[in-house]
């Protein structure tokens, strides 16, 4: 089962190159079960609203298209993902990804990611 970090669900979504062999096969495995975290959308909402990212439809579309195309589940932020990112050891500073893996950490999945920072979580399983 694994999770996408919100830069490889924007890849996912537009520039599949970006995205790595390892990736690819990830979201072509129709055995394994996708996710993304509600707290992407988030992210990607604050983006668009401060002008540093447009999409070709409005967000909600947007999701839905991207959860229709690539059969992926949302998981949504509870307070057991917040005080688990709490919790977690300061690698990684950014409040999105520390949910991101908290989440992949309460729930068991593995983070599609090239982020350096998330990679060295300890008893994180990641994928790139």
């Amino acid at each position: 089962m694994i999770l996408f970090d919100t830069c490889t669900l924007l890849w996912l979504s537009s520039d599949q190159a970006r995205l790595s062999q390892a990736a690819v096969s990830a979201w072509e495995n129709s055995s394994d079960r996708r996710y993304l975290s509600a707290i992407s959308i988030f992210e990607i909402a604050q983006k668009v609203a401060s002008k540093k990212l447009s999409l070709p439809q409005t967000l909600s579309k947007w999701r839905q298209e991207l959860a229709r195309l690539f059969s992926l589940e949302e998981i949504p932020v509870n307070s057991s993902v917040a005080i688990k990112a709490a919790a977690l050891p300061p690698i990684h500073k950014d409040p999105f990804d520390r949910l991101i893996i908290a989440t992949a950490l309460i729930h068991k999945l593995t983070i599609v990611t090239c982020d350096e920072k998330i990679i060295q979580y300890p008893r994180l399983k990641t994928l790139w």
